[in-house]
């Protein structure tokens, strides 16, 4: 029927045009990509599967040689004998290089031999002991996830076998592999470079890779990985990232051996390139058969081309206002547009006419609006429904300064208004756009000068036939002066209500910082006075202490010279001298503990590990305390060293247990911590005499029966106990607290009644790397003068002086005494001295200045310095100058007799041989 026909219509050949371009490239399209996708995706994923089995039993096949080796090991006569040090040669003999280590553990997972350390080396206790567990529950090899090594202190893993002995596991052989060998094992397959292979353990945690291990090594798996590694989900392909952020398309199989999952993502890119290759052929079938469409469309436009040809020139002479000459032949439709346009060619010569009335009528009323808004007080405008204003009275214009020929855009109309203003002129504007309410508004706007009024501005919306606001007409009025009124009377209230509040305000505020200056003066003052009464306790007991070593150097020194020079048959009077010398002891030890109250005892700081220490006493600490007292310790790894005299230390720590043991009455728990403490300046502003900074924190917990608030602030004060008489002297507490601020550390105290209490003392960090040495020599008899060696003995106490030069005599050394400084300078002026023995708190120039000035004069000069307490020569923390020792009262024979020539020997050594 179609070929009868003079002309086919635009909407069929478009049809044809449609199917002869589409439907050939939808086929041909649909078939590549289906056949390509399936054959190309099938082979890949089943590649990928075959190499993951493969790598999954090469792992085990080293985790099988791992294990032979040890079961070869287990079998060794030397370790069924019980000879580990036969044992731990064979171990040696067997370890491969590849391998880290051999360690042999009991069945509490504690290491007895191992190839990284020397055999009778102390091993530190296997912390991550559950692979261990695990042999001993099971009897059977077992392999480790990845841990940090006790020894080895680096990322491991370890292979164990159990040893049995009389059908029990008695041991457990381990071997410790490094990560890189199982990543070796990864590379030794030839994977693709740019496949992904990964060894995960039990928890997820990367334990090899083919690449970047050091990167990736303790990390663990990608999120996706790990989902399906939990649900034991083993998918054989599925979309996933890695853990450098590539996609790849991931499997992974878990082994029966080790528990491990093994895993290969092969990137997206490799995996879709047969993906790709589809398309570009669908693409490239697709684009010649777009070409053909094209030619038949070029071919089919060449028809059309002539009647719109036509029809343009007529749509032309159409808009310059000519009749068109419509001649279309060729398409029914543009055939149909010509005649339709020679009909409205005839409509719009009558529309013309009309319209030249209508607008002749509208200037005429334009013209009357205008005349009406310039005459009226207020100001007018007009606007277009989008807010631009297309009219302004002549008053609007002379009040905003606006010739006749200034434009007014939306941004002047915007600026206009005042900026406090402008927001809520905003939101009644759309309001009344969108019919919700009426556009009614009191707003500012801006004169010529610069200046704003007030106006009352209404408008009203003209609609056409449809609804819709096609103009808006609206006037502004002035109401500057009725606003100012209705804002004075509102001012007149506010300010009356303002000042009363105000006033109030003001006496609250005042009130507030007078409680708090009352409470903060009472804390302080009460702060003051306790350490007033702490300081003047101390300078009290500090005196006594020292005129009380005095005394007692005299009483001891002439009782150890009784009992040497009494004969063997005096038994009963040896027996005397020897029970006054043990009281004569016992009020040494007070003195000492009254002097490390009053922070004046001499002390021999060093380089301590606090976690040695503890461990070193814990044996003491636990016959202390009694079998019904359980003693745990809780110490820090990588604790910071601190410099402080460790007996004292030991003896404020043995203090504190023995106080902890009577609070619980002979049951309970103790606990010493050990940590790293940092206290802040906040923390030094509330506690007194706190430097802030590092500190090596020792603390004591008990569970007993707690302290009051009332005791603990009394605890540190001397003399104070809580114990029945004869319980106790009260100076153990006391004695702690000066030791530790001598020390320039701080103590606190943490208790609460029923609960128990805790006692915490932070020493400061030693930051220095210096390795101290301290030799410990013994004397086995006391050593005399090897010549006639000259002391100088300078004492102001006049039996302590005699005490001293009579010993040294008696020794077989030359002495000369003198009671003060000053005479002493004039003996070393008038003959020579081997050796300056001097009292500290010499008056006038004391023993420090002393011997300052005499080795200004004799350089050579050899000082040895004694003192009741070590203030006037101590130089910072307790520590005297490298080139003076010291010697504390009260001192036996033996302890002098051995200080003076020891210090003869060294300075005899240092002196240049003729």
């Amino acid at each position: 029927m179609l070929l009868h026909r003079r002309s086919l219509g635009v909407r069929a050949r478009l049809v044809f045009l449609t199917l002869a371009t589409m439907l050939p490239l939808v086929a041909l399209a649909g078939f590549g990509i289906v056949n390509a996708v399936d054959n190309q995706r099938t082979e890949v994923r089943r590649t990928v599967i075959e190499r993951t089995e493969a790598l999954l039993a090469a792992v085990d096949n080293e985790i099988n040689g791992a294990q032979s080796v040890l079961r070869v090991l287990a079998a060794s006569p030397s370790l069924l004998s019980g000879d580990l040090e036969a044992f731990d040669k064979h171990m040696r003999a067997a370890l491969d290089p590849s391998e880290l280590a051999i360690v042999l553990h009991d069945d509490a997972a504690q290491q007895l031999v191992s190839t990284n350390r020397p055999f009778g080396t102390p091993l530190p206790r296997q912390t991550a002991s559950e692979m261990l567990d695990r042999v001993v529950a099971t009897g059977q090899p077992q392999v480790s996830d990845l841990i940090i090594g006790a020894v080895l202190r680096r990322p491991i893993v370890t292979v164990g076998v159990p040893v049995f002995r009389e059908g029990r596991v008695f041991y457990v052989l381990a071997m410790a592999l490094d990560p890189k060998r199982l990543s070796n094992v990864l590379q030794r397959q030839n994977q693709p470079a740019k496949w992904t292979v990964a060894i995960f353990d039990r928890k997820g945690i990367t334990v090899a890779r083919n690449k970047e291990l050091e990167r990736f090594l303790g990390v663990a798996a990608a999120p996706i990985l790990l989902d399906h590694m939990n649900r034991d989900a083993a998918d054989d392909w599925f979309a996933n990232v890695t853990k450098d952020g590539e996609p790849v398309y991931s499997t992974f199989r878990r082994s029966a051996v080790t528990g491990w999952e093994v895993a290969i993502g092969v990137p997206r890119k490799a995996a879709d390139g047969p993906l790709r290759t589809a398309q570009f052929t669908a693409f490239g079938g697709g684009a010649a058969v777009v070409a053909v469409s094209l030619v038949l469309a070029w071919w089919l436009g060449r028809a059309i081309r002539r009647p719109v040809a036509a029809l343009m020139i007529s749509a032309r002479a159409l808009g310059a206002g000519s009749r068109p000459d419509v001649r279309i032949r060729g398409v029914r439709e543009l055939e149909e547009v010509g005649e339709a346009l020679r009909i409205s060619a005839d409509e719009l010569e009558q529309r013309a006419g009309a319209r030249a009335a209508a607008e002749a009528a509208l200037r005429e009323s334009e013209e009357r609006f205008r005349t009406l808004a310039d005459t009226l007080p207020q100001l007018v405008w007009t606007c277009l429904p989008n807010g631009k204003c297309d009219y302004l009275s002549r008053q609007f214009r002379s009040y905003a300064g606006l010739s006749e020929t200034d434009p007014s855009s939306v941004e002047w109309q915007r600026d206009l208004i005042h900026p406090n203003d402008r927001e809520r002129t905003a939101e009644c504007w759309r309001a009344a756009a969108t019919g919700s309410s009426e556009y009614d508004i009191e707003h500012r706007i801006r004169g010529r000068a610069g200046t704003h009024r007030w106006f009352k501005t209404r408008g009203t919306p003209l609609r056409d036939e449809t609804g819709n606001i096609v103009k808006w007409f609206g006037a502004s009025t002035d109401i500057e002066d009725i606003v100012m009124a209705r804002e004075a009377l509102t001012r007149s209230r506010d300010e009356l209500s303002l000042a009363v509040a105000e006033r109030t305000q003001e006496l609250a505020a005042a009130n507030a910082h007078l409680t708090e200056e009352i409470l903060a003066r009472e804390k302080t003052q009460a702060a003051l006075i306790q350490s007033q009464k702490m300081e003047a306790v101390g300078q009290l007991t500090g005196g006594i202490a020292h005129d009380f070593n005095n005394l007692l150097t005299v009483i001891l020194g002439n009782l150890h010279l009784l009992e040497r020079n009494l004969p063997l048959s005096e038994a009963r009077l040896r027996g005397y001298a020897q029970a006054a010398g043990r009281g004569a002891e016992r009020a040494a030890t007070l003195t000492h503990r009254l002097l490390a109250f009053a922070r004046r005892q001499p002390l021999a700081p060093r380089s301590v590990d606090l976690n040695r220490l503890v461990t070193g006493t814990s044996e003491l600490l636990g016959r202390t305390l009694g079998e019904n007292i359980a003693l745990e310790t809780v110490l820090a790894g990588g604790l910071w060293r601190t410099r402080v005299d460790p007996n004292e230390l030991e003896n404020a720590l043995l203090n504190l247990v023995l106080n902890a043991r009577d609070a619980m009455q002979g049951t309970g728990r103790l606990t010493i911590e050990t940590a790293n403490v940092h206290l802040d300046e906040n923390y030094a502003a509330a506690h007194d005499e706190v430097t802030p900074g590092q500190y090596a924190m020792l603390a004591v917990t008990d569970t007993g029966s707690g302290m009051s608030e009332e005791v603990r602030a009394a605890a540190f004060e001397p003399f104070f106990t809580t114990k029945a008489e004869s319980g106790g002297s009260g100076l153990g507490l006391s004695m702690v607290y000066g030791f530790v601020k001598q020390s320039s550390g701080h103590i606190t105290i943490y208790s609460e009644l029923g609960r128990g209490t805790t006692i915490k003392l932070y020493l400061p960090r030693l930051t220095t790397r210096e390795a101290e040495v301290f030799a410990e020599t013994t004397a086995p008899r006391t050593p005399r003068a090897a010549t006639r060696e000259c002391i100088l003995v300078v004492e102001d106490e006049d039996d302590v002086r005699a005490y001293s030069a009579g010993l040294l005599e008696e020794l077989g050394y030359e002495v000369v005494a003198a009671a003060n400084a000053a005479a002493a300078l004039r003996v070393l002026e008038t003959q020579p001295v081997d050796l300056l023995f001097a009292d500290v708190g010499l008056p006038g120039l004391n023993g420090r200045e002393l011997a300052d000035r005499a080795r200004q004069r004799h350089p050579d000069l050899a000082v040895l310095l004694t003192t009741g307490y070590a203030k006037n020569a101590i130089v910072h923390n307790g520590v005297l100058d490298s080139d003076v020792e010291l010697i504390s009262k009260p001192f036996s024979p033996d302890a002098l007799a051995h200080s003076i020539r020891r210090i003869l020997d060294a300075r005899d050594d240092r002196t240049p041989q003729a």
